[in-house]
């Protein structure tokens, strides 16, 4: 098998796997792009046991379910996921495996879930709609002044009234939506502690 056709099978075999967690073409503006991401994230989500998303938005009735995904580079993965019940409630499942974000994903080693009143999930929703994350683009205009190289991924995933979006940043700033957002669910509602300086 030549190099052009091993990769076609390589980026086929990707996409099967990666299209099980974010829809074609969300992540990227090229389709490699979107099949290094989707399989990178995904290998993450399935160790951490996590459902998807994007198949939870296509369901009937219609479910409402917000998640994070943070991968920083060399500290383990974590998943935290609120779903709302039909009254308001909700329940935050908060995960994380020993493995590192931009590594080997590991074995899971937190898996907690609690419930939240109507008023605490109605605070997030309101957060939600103020910084206007429905709005965001998936990824952000390139920086050529930025140069990436350890950080963070952090995925932000939400499905409400059968409609489906994902946000994708790399080490945002702490005015940024996305941070905010995500920080409000792993550490005012997860409880995850973890230290300023780790939080990048």
């Amino acid at each position: 098998m030549n190099a052009k056709c091993l990769l076609t099978a390589v980026l086929f075999a990707a996409s099967i796997f990666a299209q099980e967690y974010f829809p074609p073409g969300s992540l990227a503006a090229t389709t490699y792009d979107h099949e290094f991401l989707a399989s990178w994230y995904s290998k993450h989500l399935k160790a951490l046991e996590e459902p998807s998303v994007w198949h939870l938005s296509l369901q009937k009735p219609p479910v409402e379910v917000y998640r994070f995904l943070y991968l920083r580079s060399f500290d383990h993965p974590i998943a935290v996921r609120l779903s709302i019940a039909a009254d308001g409630t909700g329940a935050l499942t908060s995960k994380e495996t020993n493995g590192a974000g931009g590594y080997e994903p590991g074995s899971l080693i937190r898996n907690r879930t609690v419930k939240l009143s109507e008023k605490r999930v109605e605070s997030f929703r309101e957060k939600v709609e103020e910084l206007g994350f429905w709005k965001l683009p998936t990824w952000p205009e390139p920086d050529e002044k930025t140069v990436g190289v350890d950080g963070a991924q952090w995925i932000l995933e939400a499905a409400e009234g059968g409609r489906y979006h994902v946000v994708d940043r790399w080490s945002p700033h702490s005015d940024d939506p996305i941070h905010k957002i995500a920080t409000m669910l792993m550490i005012d509602m997860a409880r995850f502690e973890i230290p300023h300086r780790d939080v990048y």
